[in-house]
């Protein structure tokens, strides 16, 4: 198998390049609560609004299209949605219901270009915005930059309508502000673990560190009020054709007891050890199992 590398930090019908399977053979008593697979890499993947915002990408022909799917159950809202643009383009935010995605001008030095704000429900374009370059959003407006032949300024626009609201320098005192940035979605991203006797958890920290093998590369955890809690990891499985190391990924779920309620090979010949590809959000771990299958276990 080649080696390959981690890519990550939401119808009617499906079709046959992405779509919901039950899955039927994991070890312990756990079971994934959905499953979306789909024929291009899962890129990014973005939550808000209780909806996962991903971003699939066909990396051979140069294609980018997005979907969103309900967190809970992983029923596409919406799917298949592309851009003029078919590769230079991204998901950036989630906003109050709405998704930001940002093009980028330059393929070979990308300089951010047009803005572009979806319902993150229905996947409609609310609007697009060519002349601005993403910067942040705050209460009801998103601010960008625009370059002019003489001068560059800050413009503010709606987050839903992308009415202007807003013009002012760049070196305005509000710049500082805006360049601050806001989590609207609450979700829990992996911590590097590190067993330590200053470690206010340090019982919990002994049992769990229990769950990683004693040659375990790049530990992590993400530690959850509900008793259960997601370990990280990867192993080393050999070197590729070029004799560069390459590794195993693995995930777990453990009580606080130390026993492993589920563990899943999430990937394998992968070239870093980057705990990127999972987290917890809405009491649901989510994570990228072979870069093209987005799994869901119910933690809560």
């Amino acid at each position: 198998m080649a080696a390959t590398e981690h890519v990550v930090a939401i119808i009617p019908s499906l079709p046959a390049s992405s779509y919901l399977v039950s899955m039927q053979l994991f070890k312990r008593h756990m079971k994934p609560a959905w499953t979306f697979r789909s024929e291009k890499k899962v890129w990014r993947l973005l939550p808000g609004a209780g909806v996962l915002a991903v971003e699939l990408r066909d990396t051979e022909n140069k294609l980018t299209e997005f979907a969103g799917l309900d967190i809970t159950t992983g029923v596409a809202h919406w799917q298949s949605l592309q851009f003029e643009d078919k590769w230079w383009i991204t998901v950036n935010k989630i906003h109050r219901g709405v998704l930001l995605l940002q093009q980028f001008v330059k393929p070979d030095m990308p300089t951010p270009g047009k803005i572009f704000a979806v319902d993150v429900l229905t996947g409609k374009l609310l609007w697009q915005n060519n002349e601005l370059s993403y910067m942040s959003v705050i209460e009801d407006t998103v601010y960008g930059l625009r370059n002019t032949l003489t001068s560059e300024e800050i413009v503010g626009v709606n987050y839903r309508t992308g009415e202007a609201t807003v013009t002012f320098p760049t070196n305005d005192p509000r710049v500082q502000e805006i360049n601050q940035t806001v989590t609207e979605e609450k979700f829990m991203l992996p911590a590097a673990f590190e067993e330590s006797e200053e470690n206010s958890n340090q019982a919990s920290g002994s049992i769990l560190s229990e769950a990683f093998p004693s040659d375990a590369k790049a530990p992590a955890l993400i530690e959850t009020r509900s008793g259960k809690h997601v370990v990280g990891y990867h192993l080393d499985s050999g070197t590729d054709e070029k004799g560069v190391p390459v590794y195993d990924s693995h995930l777990k779920v453990v009580d606080n007891g130390g026993k492993i309620l589920f563990e899943d090979t999430t990937d394998k010949g992968v070239y870093t050890t980057l705990q990127d590809f999972y987290f917890v959000v809405s009491g649901m771990l989510l994570y990228v199992r072979n870069s093209n299958e987005i799994v869901a276990v119910r933690l809560s």
